[in-house]
C-alpha cells in the first residue's frame, strides 16, 4: 500500500520539480539592484521636473534676449552670427541655407522676399458649379503643374470624385470649378501687384465674383493659398553696403532672381544707370560717447547763441551749428539739444564721436540731468567690439542700407522655412554684469542688496530676541490665563493680510516711518505668531529635568534659557532663520506699499525695473533673479539637516 503510494505520486512530484527548474528566480543580489535602479531612476525624474523651472531660468540668464522667447525654442544659449554692414553701426544677421543648385551649405544674408498668391483670370472661367459645403471634403495645397491650388474633394452624382476648388460661397453651398478648367486660366501672382489693383466685380451664370482689376486690365480673384520666396546673397556684399537718407532713393522696377523678383532703387539725382538693393529702412538715430558730453557740454540761453547754419557730420548727420560769444571770445558750437529757452551745446572740436545707429538699439534708455537738462542715454552700448555708455542726440532720421544691384548676379531665391540662423554656442555672462551694474533710476542692483540684507539682517535679530522669549513663556512658565493667551496668539495667524493693512499703514504713516525700511522689520521684534507656536512645541520635547537640574544649580530663568535651552534648540532656530530670511528676502507686497523712493526699494521690487510698460528685458530679469534666489539656495543647501530636523521635532509632543 505505502508503495503504491509512492509511486502514485513520483509524477507529479517530478512535474513540480520540473516547473520549479523552467520558471527563473532572481537572486536577492539582483533584485535589490533593480529595486534601486527603479528608486533612482523616479527619483531622477522628479527631481528633473522640480528644478526644470530653475534650470530653465539659468539657461535663459545666459541667452540673448530674442533667443529666450524663440520659436522653436533653442536650449543652448547661443550667439547669432552677424556681419557688419560697411563701416556703419549696423550688422546684419547670417543664415544657413543649402543651395538647390550645388547642394552646398552657405552662409547668406536677407535681401528681400516677396509674398505670392494663385490669382485667377475670372473673365476666362465660363461655367462654375454650385455645390452644398457638407459633400465637399477639407482643403489640401496640392502643386498643379507648377500652381498651387486648394483643392477639394467632391463626391459627384455618377459616383466619380473630382477635385474642385472653391470660388465663393452661396448661402450654404460653395460655388466650385474643377481643377483642370482652372489651371490653364490660373497663375501666381505677387500678393503686392493684386492688391494694388481697384476693386472689380463680373458675374457668372448670375454669381458675382470680386477681384481686382490689374494694370494690364486683367480682373483676377485670388485664391491662395499664399507662398513666399526669400532673395539671399553671400554675406561678402555686406562689406559694400552704404548708408544713404530714405528720401534720397526712389523704386526703379524689379530685377528677376530664380523664380522670385527683388526691388531695385536709384539714387535721385544719380546716375541712371547705378541701381541699388535695399537691405533695411528704418529710422537712425544720432549719438556720442557720454563721457564726452558730461566733459564738454553745457546749457547756454539761447539769446547768447547767433547764426543758422547747419553742418553735415560724419554719417550724414546733419545738426545745427551756432556763434558763441562769452567774455570777448567767439566760439562755434553744435547744438546737440534745444529747448525754447535753452541749448545745450558742445565745442565743434569736441563733436567728433558723433555718429548714427539704429533706433531699435536704443530701447530703454536712461536719464541722465544736466544743468537741468535731460540727457538720455543708452548705457553699455557695444559697437566694433567696444562697450560704452552713449548719448542720444539730435533727431531722428529715416535712412536706407543699400548694396549695389551688381551682387544680385550671386543671389538666389529660397523658401523661409530653409533659413536656420547661423548660431555658435555661447554663455552670455555679460548677462549679470548689466544687470548688476546698470543704472536703475539712480541706483543699482547692489543697492537693492544691500536694503534686503538689511532687511534680513534685522528680522532675524527681532525674532530671535522675541521669538525666544516668548516661546520660552507659553512652554514653560505658569501664569493665569496663559492657555488663553496662547490661543489667541494662534487665531491671530487665521487675519487675512489685507485686514491688518491698512491699520498698519495708518500706524506707519502717524510715525513718520512710509518710504523707510523700518516697517520692514520693526515687527519682527514683537514676535510672530507662527515662529512662536513652531519654538514653543520645540521647547516640549525637551526633558524638564534638565531645567530643574540646572536651576539646583542656582540658575536664573535666563541663565537656563540662554545655557540649557537655546543650546538644545539649535534645528529649531535655524528653522526659524530659514523662514525669516525667505519671508524677508522674498516680500514684495509690503516693500510696494510702504516704499516709493528707489535708493530704498529691495531685490524683490527692483526686479520690477526690467519689466517696463511695454517690453521687458528678459535677459536681464532672468540674470537678476539668479542673484536673487541664489542667497536662499545658499542658505537652505547648508541648514538644510537643521531645517528638516526642527520641523519634524517640532511637532512631536503637543
Amino acid at each position: 500500500m505505502a508503495t503504491a503510494d509512492k509511486t502514485d505520486a513520483t509524477p507529479a512530484l517530478v512535474t513540480a520539480r520540473a516547473s520549479r527548474v523552467r520558471s527563473p528566480q532572481l537572486s536577492q543580489s539582483a533584485s535589490r539592484l533593480i529595486g534601486r535602479i527603479v528608486t533612482y531612476t523616479l527619483l531622477t525624474i522628479g527631481a528633473i521636473i522640480m528644478l526644470f523651472p530653475i534650470l530653465w531660468m539659468f539657461t535663459a540668464s545666459l541667452k540673448p534676449e530674442w533667443q529666450i522667447l524663440a520659436q522653436p525654442p533653442i536650449w543652448i544659449p547661443s550667439e547669432w552670427i552677424h556681419v557688419q554692414a560697411g563701416d556703419t553701426a549696423q550688422e546684419l544677421p547670417l543664415y544657413a541655407v543649402v543651395d538647390s543648385a550645388t547642394g552646398e551649405r552657405q552662409e547668406v544674408i536677407r535681401i528681400g522676399s516677396r509674398r505670392y498668391t494663385t490669382a485667377l483670370e475670372i473673365t476666362r472661367l465660363t461655367e462654375v458649379l454650385s455645390v452644398p459645403a457638407d459633400e465637399l471634403s477639407a482643403t489640401t495645397a496640392t502643386d498643379v503643374d507648377g500652381v498651387i491650388f486648394n483643392v477639394r474633394q467632391w463626391q459627384a452624382g455618377d459616383g466619380s470624385t473630382i477635385e474642385v476648388v472653391a470660388l465663393a460661397r452661396d448661402g450654404d453651398n460653395l460655388i466650385v470649378a474643377p481643377v483642370e478648367t482652372l489651371r490653364p486660366i490660373s497663375s501666381e501672382l505677387p500678393l503686392a501687384v493684386v492688391n494694388a489693383g481697384s476693386r472689380a466685380e463680373y458675374e457668372i451664370n448670375g454669381i458675382t465674383f470680386r477681384g481686382r482689376e490689374l494694370d494690364d486690365g486683367r480682373i483676377v480673384v485670388p485664391l491662395g493659398p499664399e507662398s513666399e520666396l526669400t532673395v539671399v546673397a553671400p554675406d561678402e556684399i555686406a562689406a559694400d553696403a552704404r548708408l544713404v537718407a530714405a528720401d534720397m532713393i526712389e523704386q526703379d522696377g524689379f530685377a528677376p532672381v530664380g523664380n522670385t523678383e527683388v526691388q531695385q532703387y536709384r539714387i535721385i539725382d544719380g546716375p541712371e544707370d547705378e541701381h541699388y538693393v535695399l537691405l533695411t529702412s528704418e529710422a537712425w538715430q544720432p549719438v556720442m560717447d557720454l563721457e564726452t558730453l558730461k566733459e564738454n557740454a553745457f546749457v547756454v540761453p539761447n539769446s547768447e547763441l547767433s547764426g543758422d547754419d547747419s553742418v553735415m557730420f560724419s554719417d550724414d548727420i546733419l545738426l545745427p551749428v551756432r556763434t558763441l560769444e562769452r567774455d570777448g571770445e567767439t566760439q562755434s558750437v553744435v547744438v546737440l539739444l534745444a529747448r525754447s529757452a535753452q541749448s545745450l551745446v558742445i565745442p565743434r572740436e569736441q563733436a567728433d564721436s558723433l555718429r548714427l545707429v539704429p533706433t531699435a538699439k536704443l530701447a530703454l534708455p536712461f536719464v541722465h540731468t544736466m544743468d537741468g537738462f535731460a540727457v538720455r542715454y543708452k548705457d553699455n552700448f557695444v559697437q566694433g567690439g567696444e562697450r560704452k555708455d552713449v548719448a542720444i542726440v539730435g533727431e531722428r532720421r529715416n535712412m536706407a542700407l543699400i548694396t549695389p544691384l551688381e551682387h544680385i548676379a550671386r543671389a538666389f531665391d529660397v523658401e523661409p522655412a530653409a533659413l536656420s540662423p547661423v548660431l555658435v554656442p555661447r554663455l552670455h555672462f555679460e548677462n549679470y554684469i548689466d544687470a548688476l551694474s546698470r543704472d536703475l533710476g539712480g541706483a543699482t542692483f547692489f543697492t537693492f542688496f544691500l536694503n534686503s540684507a538689511i532687511v534680513v539682517i534685522l528680522n532675524l535679530l527681532g525674532h530671535f530676541l522675541s521669538v525666544t522669549v516668548v516661546a520660552y513663556g507659553f512652554a514653560r512658565l505658569r501664569a493665569p490665563g496663559k492657555d488663553f493667551l496662547f490661543m489667541l496668539l494662534l487665531a491671530t495667524m487665521m487675519l487675512p493680510f489685507p485686514v491688518m493693512l491698512i491699520p498698519t499703514f495708518e500706524i506707519f504713516q502717524r510715525l513718520n516711518m512710509i518710504n523707510t525700511l523700518w516697517p520692514l522689520f520693526i515687527r519682527s521684534f514683537f514676535g510672530n505668531a507662527f515662529l512662536i507656536f513652531l519654538l514653543r512645541q520645540f521647547y516640549t520635547t525637551i526633558p524638564v529635568e534638565m531645567e530643574e537640574a540646572a536651576r539646583i544649580d542656582g540658575a536664573s530663568t535666563a541663565q537656563v534659557l540662554w545655557h540649557v535651552m537655546l543650546p538644545l534648540s539649535k534645528p529649531a532656530l535655524a528653522t526659524i532663520g530659514i523662514f525669516t530670511f525667505w519671508w524677508s528676502w522674498n516680500s514684495f507686497f509690503e516693500p510696494f506699499v510702504y516704499i516709493s523712493s528707489v535708493k530704498n526699494f529691495t531685490v524683490s521690487l527692483g526686479l520690477a525695473f526690467f519689466q517696463g510698460q511695454y517690453t521687458t528685458s528678459y535677459h536681464l530679469l532672468m540674470s537678476a533673479s539668479m542673484v536673487a534666489i541664489l542667497p536662499i539656495i545658499v542658505i537652505f543647501f547648508f541648514a538644510q539637516r537643521y531645517f528638516i530636523e526642527g520641523i519634524q521635532l517640532s511637532g512631536l509632543k503637543g
